[in-house]
């Protein structure tokens, strides 16, 4: 087995468990070592959900994709910036407040209409008679997704071109989400 290549070996596919252990490279480009993870180790390391601090940022897929983003109460309106969309890339958006917050969140997929929007976000009126709507990107040229004041959100990007996020969600608030250019 010693002389076996890795693409040798016989894919045990659907039987698969959290406990099976996988073969990794640690620090590829640095010093290599090999070590070893469990595959439950790794889905659960990889999926740690993340507490994006207030304000604006620019998020990576390094430190954001396949996560789930806690946005907290804004101390202003925010605009958090997606990277370039991959095929099957996703970032969720949560919202982690305790309260109703009284500034907006936005997401932008970029700007000059290079990178855009797919799909909607289900939109429902929290604070007085309940109503409820749908708010739909114009499927072309739609890059910034302002959520209004939001008192609950849970919104999920995923990449389905180098171009282009599909969006779905909810949005619970006073204000109906926006789309925009």
């Amino acid at each position: 087995m010693a002389d076996l290549k890795i693409s040798g070996l016989t894919s045990i596919a659907a039987a698969t468990t959290r406990a099976d252990l996988l073969h990794v490279i640690d620090a590829p480009s640095g010093t290599p070592s090999n070590k070893k993870v469990t595959i439950g180790e790794m889905i659960n390391s990889l999926h740690t959900p993340v507490k994006l601090a207030a304000g604006t940022q620019d998020l990576t897929e390094a430190s954001h994709a396949g996560r789930m983003l806690i946005v907290p109460n804004q101390t202003g309106s925010s605009i958090l910036t997606l990277p370039t969309p991959k095929i099957g890339m996703s970032m969720r958006f949560t919202y982690g407040g305790i309260a109703a917050d009284g500034q907006n969140t936005a997401i932008s997929a970029g700007t000059g209409n290079s990178l855009f929007f797919l799909g909607s976000i289900f939109f429902t009126e929290a604070t007085g008679t309940p109503a409820h709507a749908v708010a739909y990107s114009n499927n072309s040229s739609n890059e910034l997704i302002t959520l209004v004041t939001p008192i609950n959100f849970d919104v999920l990007c995923v990449g389905i071109s180098a171009t282009t996020w599909q969006v779905s969600g909810y949005c619970a608030s006073a204000t109906t989400p926006s789309f925009a250019n």
